[in-house]
């Protein structure tokens, strides 16, 4: 899997649902929860459920810092 076949996935999926953890430093977990809003060419943009926005890049998809649950 590369880069632009991650960004091609994500951009079939605009606007549903998704579950993001975010694995940071010693061993600590993070989850997100929300919809896929917008693709760029290096990140991806979610607005979670309380109305925030978070951006992730496609680099952490491939470097499994973080895991996505459609």
């Amino acid at each position: 899997m590369n880069l632009r076949h991650i960004k091609n996935y994500l951009d079939t999926k605009i606007g549903s649902r998704m579950v993001i953890i975010y694995h940071g430093s010693m061993n600590r977990k993070e989850k997100y929860c929300g919809f896929l809003f917008k693709t760029y060419s290096n990140i991806f943009v979610i607005k979670l459920l309380n109305g925030d926005i978070k951006s992730f890049s496609y680099i952490d998809i491939l470097t499994k810092t973080i895991q996505i649950c459609v």
